[in-house]
């Protein structure tokens, strides 16, 4: 068995959300070698708490096997962040290899939505930092990944858990670099997953954005859904049935399918499958 350095591993544990902040200031090399330090359950949630694009680079060093083998240990919110990081083939291969048919049936529900419903369009590679970071340290991760000037910046909490948006102009002008991200939140309202797809087109913030945040049944951030992409999905869609009644169905569908994931948490083994 391998033997890990006390200090390290109890610092992991109990702060792993400041640890992957630290480290992703750092860059890349820096985070490889904190993970090799590291047994599965400390690595598992350091990297879902990376920022998207550290954490991107993270698990296309890793086959399909790895990532499986740190979702079997990980916490349902740390699980469920490693997956959103990966495209939806990639997440499909990976769900494949948990060991863990439970395991494997309750991570898919939380992640596929039907055709009809705001889930089904999310684009993960949404940039999600902690609201509890430093401003000096979000400085130096943005400057290290260098995201397009007109890409949003999302905040969320310890558990993914959506909180707002990053006022960018804010950053810029920010007396004290002292201050957390959440200082500088500016609320935008977000859809829900299971959101059909002819209720989200009358959202009425879509009048102020052009892309919001897309949250599950417990308020993961899952990604984000522009206006463009909603409407294209909208006029693709030519089946006869997009009426009040398909509307009532997809919801009704939906209701079921939260239910089923919340009596699976009451129902099932505590924290993780046994």
């Amino acid at each position: 068995m391998a033997e890990y350095h006390p200090l390290e591993l109890a610092y992991a544990s109990e702060y792993p959300g400041e640890v992957a902040t630290f480290l992703a200031t750092q860059g890349d090399t820096a985070i490889a070698a904190a993970l090799d330090d590291l047994p599965a359950e400390q690595a598992a949630a350091l990297v879902a708490k990376l920022p998207h694009g550290n954490a991107v680079r993270v698990l296309t060093l890793r086959d399909d096997e790895y990532i499986a083998s740190w979702l079997v240990t990980a916490s349902v919110d740390d699980a469920l962040a490693l997956l959103l990081h990966l495209d939806e083939e990639r997440r499909s291969s990976v769900l494949a290899m948990l060991p863990r048919r439970r395991l494997r049936h309750s991570l898919s529900r939380l992640l596929m939505y039907p055709q009809t419903a705001v889930g089904a369009l999310v684009d993960p590679k949404a940039i999600r930092l902690d609201a509890a970071m430093p401003l000096a340290e979000a400085v130096s991760i943005l400057r290290l990944d260098k995201p397009a000037a007109e890409q949003s910046i999302w905040l969320v909490d310890e558990r993914g858990r959506y909180v707002g948006r990053l006022d960018l102009g804010g950053l810029l002008a920010a007396p004290s670099e002292t201050l957390r991200l959440a200082d500088l939140l500016i609320p935008v309202r977000s859809l829900r997953a299971e959101t059909t797809l002819a209720n989200a087109r009358d959202f009425s913030e879509w009048r102020r954005h052009l892309e919001l945040p897309v949250i599950d049944h417990e308020d993961h951030m899952l990604g984000t859904l522009s206006h463009a992409r909603l409407l294209s999905a909208l006029a693709a869609d030519v089946s006869g049935d997009s009426g009040i009644a398909s509307g009532v169905s997809a919801l009704a569908r939906q209701y079921f399918r939260v239910l089923g994931i919340c009596l699976d948490g009451l129902l099932g083994p505590r924290g993780r499958e046994r």
